[in-house]
């Protein structure tokens, strides 16, 4: 993932400087060295280019958004970084949430992104569906798709989601959440056995597994993972980034943390019933930061010069 992310960095530096200056006969070569380097460079070319046509026909409201990152001290060549990377973020989540959309319709029931469902009419199981969750379901088996559900069964079941799996008995509490990066299990009434990522795991009551594909751990569980099943965020000196990336979850578009920003501490609770107005609360506690960017699509908060 994170070399994909670079090589779309190397094609946004390419785009910037083909319109800022013409290129120099070695700067023509060095292109074409790096375009016929690998397959992905070609690709992420396609696509930095084609996200500045789809970018070019965003409504108004989204190119006056812009403006917020054209300030007069800004070089040419920054903002058209910036721009070529809200673009790309753009055709992203635009190409993104349709995938989305399609999956969640196949799904027996779904969450959408800011959403928090109960399930109160299952014969088989007490379900919440978190935000940007979906589930089908049938007479012993329930399959998380993607997302987070906090589940009480009713009926022994087959728990299964992309990178878990186990079996649940009759009474067992526990919130499950995978996505392509992380799954996260946390035992809420006993011990349970699991598997995740084909590794056998047992997790006892009170404690979370975090695993992916290159660490796994077993944690108490933190109170911002069970928080949600109130309608709350609830944290304690949290790094702005990793509290960023959960509250992310409950908004469209991306919100990513500066570094020199990221270090920074929140505590409390935070009511879900209105996710952007928990970004504004953190703005206003934190005067010294800044939000930039294309509000549903792209965003970056900073410190103030």
């Amino acid at each position: 993932m994170q070399q994909n992310h670079d090589v779309l960095e190397q094609a946004i530096e390419w785009y910037v400087k083909h319109e800022t200056a013409p290129l120099s006969l070695a700067q023509k070569q060095d292109f074409e060295q790096w375009l016929n380097e690998h397959d992905s460079h070609q690709q992420a070319w396609q696509q930095v280019t084609h996200s500045q046509q789809i970018f070019a026909n965003l409504p108004l409201s989204s190119a006056q958004s812009l403006s917020t990152i054209t300030k007069a001290n800004q070089s040419r060549r920054h903002v058209l970084k910036s721009i070529a990377a809200l673009s790309i973020s753009s055709w992203l989540t635009w190409r993104y949430q349709k995938e989305l959309g399609i999956s969640a319709h196949l799904a027996d029931h779904h969450a959408q992104i800011g959403e928090q469902l109960q399930l109160t009419h299952l014969t088989q199981a007490q379900v919440a569906l978190n935000t940007h969750s979906a589930i089908n379901l049938d007479t012993n088996t329930l399959w998380l798709k993607y997302g987070e559900a906090h589940i009480v069964c009713q009926v022994p079941l087959a728990i299964s989601s992309p990178h878990c799996h186990f079996n649940a008995e009759l009474g067992d509490e526990f919130i499950l959440f995978d996505d392509d990066k992380q799954v996260r299990f946390s035992a809420l009434n006993q011990r349970f056995d699991i598997v995740a990522h084909g590794q056998s795991y047992t997790v006892d009551k009170g404690h979370t597994l975090i695993a992916d594909r290159n660490s796994t751990r077993i944690v108490e569980t933190p109170r911002h993972m069970t928080s949600w099943t109130k309608g709350m965020l609830s944290v304690s000196q949290m790094p702005l980034k990793q509290f960023i990336a959960e509250l992310s979850r409950y908004l469209h578009g991306s919100i990513r943390v500066a570094p020199a920003a990221a270090q920074l501490h929140i505590s409390g609770t935070f009511s879900l019933t209105d996710p952007k107005q928990i970004l504004s609360q953190i703005l206003s506690t934190f005067p010294e930061l800044t939000l930039n960017g294309v509000p549903n699509v792209w965003q970056v908060i900073n410190k103030k010069p």
